[in-house]
């Protein structure tokens, strides 16, 4: 399996330069959080991944996790890493100090999350609802509950785990049959079997802490009708202690096309002990705290892994010999040239880094725009942030998982035929990453999401802030002399708005038509936020190459692989444009009875 190569040096240029987050100090919550602390934590924890978790990517693979009657055993050496992790503060990281973290702000965690992803995949989704609960159980328990549970979650103790979906619902929640029914005690029976449970059991903590949707009795039918409950493995007494096993039981573990080191779980809930958790029949808007937190989380997993997967394969290309540049032999003292010296293999790379980079940059100023939303004393700036994070946050699931999916094929690729078996690590690394497309709304319920409540549900009013926001930024390009990548930007924002202006009454009145133009349109928008992020790294490294300040070839290759972008992948919005103004009628054209 290749080694993990944590991408320092490009997330501290990212934010410490690009973002600049030790300017957002004057705000509650971010004092202290100057670019030492940044590129210290960046340091150590990526130190921490690559000793510690990559080595069990494989292990992980290759073992899985084994369901047995005791209980779900992980693979050999995850529960020591997990402990390791713990020992480490790690998930105390962005909780409130108040309950026992460190109290920093998420893009902190954001850091982590994109190295846990890179180096270890399954491992990385043991920890990836954590931040969902912690913030849902804060808000929404008693505080009997919190005093309980908050400590051990935020120390890491105890992990978390999500039961939303039933073999007969998935993304149609409102058919779900768990059933809750009250005690005298104030608790509840849970009675349903749950499954694609994540870590749903395993051997890494000594207790896990359920969150289950279930219907009360009586309750509405469909979403409206649906509540929260904590439901923990083991219950716990007033005082904090372990007690009896509750009524929870593990079927089966599935066997799955890759992430076979996360065990997924089909479990059952025999009158297992619950609390609710908020108010009756409003469990949809509390899961989606977290669901939202884990969709974020996705996308930058995502970029991790392709991160890991473009590494790996630009290792190979220097080392791989085969046939002689176009132009004449590069390396005439061996029997043939690297094959990095073959524009192909180059283009590969160039999209995979494109993809990469740009994707990292989009994922990390998402997630400083959520620490906004929630810790700036203005609270009309607030609630501006919370907008486009909202916006953005299906563009991020879908646009960074599908574009990570296709540079870890394009790693593969490079290999050839040696991507193809499991002694280089390519191919897992394509088929971990295929699951994050799935994983929290697959991409079309991203996208119809983002089209009918994000754009069609305002009259477009937040996507037309944004477009003002990268509108303002082409400014600083012509202030660089960035003309070419400014004129870029410039048409396809021009382009983007146009086609808005022109659909978004159609697809007011037609909502099979917005249908089939939303995952298109989304990954224009995705298309149209990584180049606002290369057009604000260009500008960044074109600032510090003129004062000499920093690594020349790191700041001249950002511009250069800047100019690929837009030359060579942002020009995808014109075909996706031509298929949004398509119209339904050939998407929808067959009748379903002659769909054979």
């Amino acid at each position: 399996m290749p080694d993990y190569h944590p991408p320092v040096q490009d997330m501290e240029f990212l934010l410490n330069e690009v973002l600049d987050v030790s300017s957002l100090a004057e705000f509650p919550g971010f004092e202290g959080v100057e670019a030492d602390l940044v590129s210290s934590t960046i340091e150590h924890f990526g130190a921490f991944a690559a000793q510690e978790i990559a080595p069990l990517n494989e292990v992980g693979d290759r073992e899985g996790s084994v369901a047995t009657p005791d209980g779900v055993v992980t693979a050999s050496g995850f529960a020591k890493a997990y402990q390791s992790y713990v020992d480490g503060g790690w998930p105390a990281l962005g909780c409130r100090e108040e309950d026992g973290g460190h109290g920093m702000p998420g893009f902190m965690r954001t850091i982590l999350e994109e190295m846990l992803g890179g180096s270890n995949l399954a491992f990385a989704m043991a920890p990836m609802t954590a931040p969902g609960a912690y913030e849902v159980i804060k808000h929404s328990a008693s505080d009997e509950l919190k005093e309980r549970f908050i400590p051990k979650i935020v120390s890491g103790e105890w992990l978390t785990a999500m039961s939303l979906t039933e073999p007969q619902c998935g993304s149609a929640l409102g058919l779900l049959r768990t059933r809750a029914v009250p005690q005298d005690d104030g608790s509840f029976r849970i009675t349903g079997t749950k499954m694609f449970n994540s870590w749903a059991d395993h051997d890494m903590t000594a207790n896990i802490v359920h969150l289950v949707l279930a219907r009360l009795p009586g309750a509405p039918e469909g979403t409206k009708g649906i509540s929260l409950f904590l439901v923990p493995k083991f219950l716990v007494t007033s005082d904090g202690a372990i007690g009896e096993r509750n009524a929870f039981s593990v079927s089966s573990v599935e066997k799955k096309l890759g992430i076979h080191g996360s065990p997924t779980c089909v479990t059952n809930f025999d009158g297992a002990t619950g609390y609710l958790l908020g108010t009756p029949h409003r469990g949809m808007a509390s899961m989606f705290i977290i669901m939202n937190a884990m969709r974020l989380a996705s996308g930058v997993c995502a970029t991790g892994v392709a991160d890991a997967a473009y590494r790996n394969a630009l290792t190979y290309t220097h080392e791989r010999l085969a046939g002689r540049s176009i132009t004449g032999a590069k390396s005439p003292e061996l029997p043939g040239d690297p094959i990095i010296v073959h524009p192909d293999v180059r283009r590969m790379l160039m999209t995979q880094r494109a993809t990469v980079e740009g994707g990292r940059a989009f994922g990390f100023w998402v997630s400083v725009n959520l620490d906004l939303a929630e810790r700036h004393p203005d609270p009309v700036e607030q609630k501006k942030h919370d907008d486009l994070v909202s916006l953005l946050t299906p563009v991020v699931k879908s646009f960074l998982t599908d574009k990570g999916f296709e540079s870890a094929d394009l790693a593969l690729q490079c290999f050839g035929g040696h991507g193809y078996i499991r002694e280089n690590g390519a191919e897992q690394y394509l088929r971990d990453i295929r699951m994050l497309r799935l994983g929290e709304g697959t991409s079309g319920i991203q996208a119809m999401d983002f089209i009918g409540r994000k754009v069609v549900g305002d009259e477009g009013y937040v996507l037309g802030r944004y477009f003002s926001t990268i509108r303002d930024s082409i400014k600083t390009l012509d202030d660089e002399g960035l003309l070419e990548i400014a004129d870029h930007l410039r048409q396809a924002l021009d382009q983007i708005e146009q086609l808005t202006r022109e659909e978004l009454p159609r697809w007011s009145s037609n909502r099979e038509g917005m249908a089939a133009a939303s995952l298109d349109f989304m990954n224009m928008i995705g298309y149209l936020s990584l180049g606002y992020m290369w057009a604000r790294m260009a500008a960044t490294a074109s600032r510090k190459l003129r004062v000499s300040d920093g690594d020349a070839t790191f700041l001249s290759n950002k511009i250069r692989t800047a100019r690929f972008f837009f030359s060579y992948l942002m020009p995808d919005i014109q075909a996706l444009a031509q298929r949004v103004r398509s119209g339904i009628h050939d998407v929808m054209g067959i009748p379903v009875d002659e769909f054979v």
